[in-house]
Formats: structure tokens, sequence, C-alpha cells
């Protein structure tokens, strides 16, 4: 290249230079336009931007590389570790320049305003361009400090904008501050957003019992809460307060909460970019605000709309609670009311006192009847077990538990095959003898006569004993009762043994209550105790009972020891008593202080652990 043509090439990177001074756009563009230049200035045909440094002093880290042969970040940092010693020495000085391989490498040290940060520029260019490679590198050092002038542009360009938003959202306050009212000041809030951030749907949604409840559109006064855009904002609106975050559409590269709710509204919508954004008092959300349009948002807008949203929620709180519902505004009432008359200052305090006192006088002189409560069962005056008669199988069950039966009726039958195979066998055994005895007699062989007579005799005995276990295969009921227990339906065919219980009958006649009364509270009964019994099985009527014994020896139940208190039935017996119902009883003791009756069990207690 001739001297004047790099020349004009190098006053067309002044020009860029100074235009990068002022950079607007974000840092990864501005890197990139910076290494483009340099090449440029530089002469080079490939080189890469790199920084390490800040805490716990990171490795290298890419800023900007050319081409793209260099854009793998293993073939930059292969390249930058080749260039070891260029890069020492340029570390120690403002630049340095040294042919490795056969390829000219240039290294510039920049300034980029971190007192912490290491960052260099390295050029590659061919060996043909050895020549001026001096002055190009010294063209290259005026331009060091140009990154610590975009960085610092780049703040007051930032600090101008954060005035900017303040100032915003002091409009914004002062216009909330104008209304008295929870609903218009929302409504103003809505439509000031969609305004400012050209939104076509700004909502706001309130906790309410738990759940977030769209209180504000903007530009619309009224909606139905049962369509189905209303319903997918609040799920949307949901799904931002119950993960505490902020939920933004579309996704950025870090990813981020869950979206799914906000992707149906989109869907649904005209509007692909959405921002939820919840506002919090005192530290915990308290609502929601919902942006929606067509644009995504910047981080700009987004620093702007969280700004606005932890500026207003406090007013819009405070609003709120103004616009209460009837019954807050009638306890509101009262409790001026109540400060005319016990004082200004303390109300609710002074009320509570007023109260305990009533309720301690209410507790002190107060009574009523005292009853003890215990467990209780029916009981009936007899049971039978119904046992298997012999070794069988069940052939037939014709009851099951609660049924009434009838004396005779026949109950269970068990199998019968067995017993006569075993009686035809028996009347032949016996046949067989009797024609020995006559066959004896006959030939006169007196003593042969009397053997055969002695085994038909016991022929005959093993016979009659088949058949009386033939009549007793049949269970029949003893008395007219009920099956209280023996649920034999899906035994059917299986076998038992002789003995076994199979059923429990009992009679409904003379059916009385066993209680069963705590020893803490044995000492309160005496005989002839009137009290009342309800039934599990039907809580909702009374029975009334008289204590007839109490059984003078404690029994072990449940880890504890009760008394078993034996007690009458009233007159009047129901059809669907059974023995066996368990309930719930009380006796009345008599009548006893309400302190007592709540505080004795307690006073008790310590008296039996803390005496000595």
């Amino acid at each position: 290249m001739k001297e004047e043509d790099e020349d004009q090439a190098y006053l067309r990177c002044l020009e860029e230079m100074r235009r990068l001074r002022r950079f607007p756009g974000e840092p990864g563009r501005f890197w990139g336009a910076f290494l483009s230049s340099l090449l440029s200035l530089g002469g080079a045909e490939a080189g890469l931007i790199a920084v390490k440094g800040g805490p716990g002093g990171q490795p290298w880290r890419l800023l900007a590389v050319h081409p793209l042969q260099l854009a793998s970040p293993e073939a930059a940092l292969a390249l930058l570790a080749e260039a070891g010693e260029l890069v020492s020495r340029c570390l120690r000085s403002e630049a340095a320049s040294l042919e490795v391989k056969g390829r000219l490498m240039q290294a510039i040290r920049l300034e980029t305003g971190g007192e912490a940060d290491e960052c260099l520029a390295l050029l590659v260019s061919s060996p043909a361009r050895n020549g001026g490679a001096s002055r190009r590198l010294e063209r290259l050092r005026s331009f060091r400090d140009l990154p610590a002038d975009y960085q610092l542009a780049r703040g007051a360009a930032e600090s101008k904008a954060r005035v900017d938003q303040l100032a915003k959202v002091m409009d914004l306050l002062i216009l909330l501050n104008a209304q008295s009212k929870f609903l218009p000041a929302a409504m103003a809030f809505c439509n000031e957003l969609a305004s400012r951030f050209g939104c076509e749907r700004v909502s706001l949604g309130w906790v309410e019992g738990g759940s977030i409840r769209l209180k504000a559109i903007s530009r619309i006064d009224r909606f139905e809460r049962k369509t189905e855009a209303v319903q997918l904002t609040e799920a949307a609106m949901e799904e931002a307060f119950d993960q505490d975050s902020e939920v933004l559409l579309p996704v950025g590269e870090s990813g981020g909460p869950v979206r799914r709710d906000h992707e149906r509204l989109a869907s649904s919508s005209d509007c692909p970019s959405a921002a939820s954004v919840p506002l919090r008092v005192g530290g915990e959300p308290v609502a929601v605000c919902t942006c929606q349009r067509g644009e995504a948002f910047t981080e700009v807008e987004l620093r702007l709309l969280r700004l606005a949203c932890d500026q207003v929620s406090a007013r819009l709180s405070e609003l709120l609670l103004r616009d209460r519902w009837l019954g807050a505004r009638a306890a509101a009432a009262l409790k001026k009311r109540l400060g005319e008359f016990l004082g200004p200052t303390h109300t609710w305090a002074k009320v509570i006192v007023l109260l305990c006192a009533v309720l301690a006088g209410i507790l002190l002189f107060g009574g009523t009847t005292y009853r003890v409560k215990a467990a209780a069962a029916l009981r009936t005056e007899e049971l039978v077990h119904l046992t298997a008669p012999f070794d069988s199988r069940i052939d037939l069950v014709s009851v099951r538990p609660g049924d009434e039966v009838e004396k005779g009726q026949v109950l269970l039958t068990l199998d019968r095959t067995d017993l006569l195979l075993r009686e035809a066998e028996q009347v032949a055994e016996a046949s067989r003898y009797e024609r020995e005895v006559e066959k004896a007699r006959g030939a006169g062989a007196l003593a042969d006569m009397r053997i055969s007579v002695a085994e038909r005799d016991q022929a005959f005995a093993r016979l009659a004993l088949v058949r009386s276990q033939l009549q007793r295969s049949e269970l029949r009921a003893p008395f007219d009762g009920v099956v209280v227990e023996g649920d034999l339906s899906e035994r059917i065919g299986s076998p038992v043994g002789q003995g076994e219980p199979l059923l429990k009958l009992g009679r409904l006649e003379n059916l009385y209550a066993e209680l069963e009364v705590d020893e803490v509270d044995i000492h309160e009964m005496k005989e002839t105790q009137a009290g009342e019994l309800a039934l599990a099985s039907r809580p909702g009527e009374r029975i009334g009972i008289r204590v007839t014994r109490i059984e003078p020896v404690a029994t072990a139940k449940d880890k504890r020891n009760v008394f078993i208190v034996r007690a009458a039935l009233g007159e009047g017996r129901r059809d669907w008593w059974r023995p066996g119902m368990s309930g719930v009883a009380r006796l009345d003791v008599g009548r006893r202080n309400l302190l007592w009756i709540l505080g004795h069990g307690t006073l008790d207690f310590l008296r039996l652990r803390l005496w000595w």
C-alpha cells in the first residue's frame, strides 16, 4: 500500500474512532466495531479483544473476534496462548509487536476504566505487512483510551436515562395522589402505563383471599369477569404471583421462570410480547401488573416499569384499604363510637380488657350442670356361641350379623356328604353282622353267635353316632334373638374344626349400657345417677340411662384405668338397637362453677405431680 493510501485509510479510521467515542449501542456491538477499526488501522487480517481480572482473578474472557475462523472460543484462546510472550510485554507496557511463526502480531493494552481489569487487543498480520509496522503500532497506541471514553459516555447516558425515568415516575405519582378512590387510581395507573410504553393492554390484579382478582384494564371501564380474556389474564398474574418473580415474553437467552399461562395469554391475543411485574408492600407481593404489546420490552423499559410499580404500590394499597367493604367500615365506625365512651386512644385494647373482665365475672360467678363423659356400648343379658359340632366344611349360610332370628330357625348347614356315606357304610356293616348272627344260630355255634351279636351292636352304635351328627349338621337358633357376630358368607366350602366358634347370638330383651368411666371421675359416680346416651349410629337421638351398678375393680384399657359402670336404659325400646353398638354417655353430677369445670382437670394434674 502506498504511503498516501495508508494516510487516507488512517484519516478514515480517525473519523470512525471519533464516532466510536460516542457510540450509542450496547457493549457487545461496540467491541465488534472497535476491533474492526483497529484491524483497518493496523493493516491486520485477524484479531481479538480479551479481558481478564475482576473478582477472584478470572481468566481471559473474549469480547470480540475477527474473522469467523476465530469465532470459536477455543481457537481464539489458543491464539492468545500462542502469543504469550507478546501479551506479557504488552501488559508491562502500552503496546508491543513480535513475529511469531512467520506472522506479525501486535498487541495494545486498552483502558476500560476498571482498575482491576487487564484488557488488550491482539492483531495478526502477514509478513508482507512488516514495513511500517512501528508507525501503525504508534497510531494504534493513540486509541488505547477509547474504550474508557465509551464507558464514561455510556455511564453519563445511563445516568441521564435514570433521571428521566425518575421524572416520569414522579409524574405518575402526582397523578395517582390526585385520586381519592382505588378504582379511579388503578385505571389512571393502567392508562398511563399503556400510553408511556405503547401497550395494547395494561391490567392490574390484586390479591384477595390468596388469589389474584383483576381490578382494572387500560381504556376499559367495565369488563365481565367470566370472559376467557379475563380468566387468562388472571391465570397469568397468578403465575407471576406464585413465583414472586417477573415473567417476560418473548423468552430471553437466560431463560427464566415458568411462563405457560403467559404463553396461552399471548396466543389468544394479537400481543406476542408481555411483561408481568409483581407490586410489593413491605417486601410481600400484593398485586401484579401485566403489560401486553406487539414489540418486546427493552431493558430500559423494564427498569422504568419496575420503578413505577415499586413506587405506586404503597399508594394503591392505601387507597384499597380506604375502599373497604361494609363489615370493615362497620368495624371502624364501632371503634369510633367506643372511642367516644372509652377514650380516643387504645380503644381496641380497652374493649379487650372490658370483655376479659366480663368473661372473668361469668367464669367466677356463673354455673351449669357438670356432666361426666364416658365411652359406652350396648350389652345383652344372654349371649350364646354356636360352635362346629364336628370336623366338616360349611355348606350353606342363612344369616348374617344383625339379622333377627326365631327359635329353631336354621342358621348354618355343614356339609353332609361324608356323613351320608358313613351312614350307608354302617347300615351295610350292621346288616352283614345280622346275617352272621343268624348263620351262627342255625349252626348252633353259640360262641360265634355271641361275637357276631357284639359286632352287630357296635355297628349300630356307630350308625347312631353318624345319624346324630347328621341331625347336628344344621345349626339352629336356641332362642329368639339377633346374630351379633359371624359373617360366614365368604367362607362357604372352607373347612372348620370341631369346637370352632361360628356364630354368636344374643337376646334383644334386657339390653343395658356398659360405660367406661375414667378413674379420675369415678368418685363422682353413684348408683341411681341419671344421664343420657348417644349411639354412633344415630347421634341425634338421646337415650335416658340410670346407673345400676359400679364395678369395684379398675380395668386397664388404652394405657389408662377405667371402671365399668352398668346402666339401665330408659323405657321404650327401639327396634334398631343391637348388642355391641357403641356411643358416648354423659352422666349428670350436679351444678358446678364454670371456672371449676374448665380448670379442675389441670388443677388435679398439678396437685398430683407437684405435692411433696
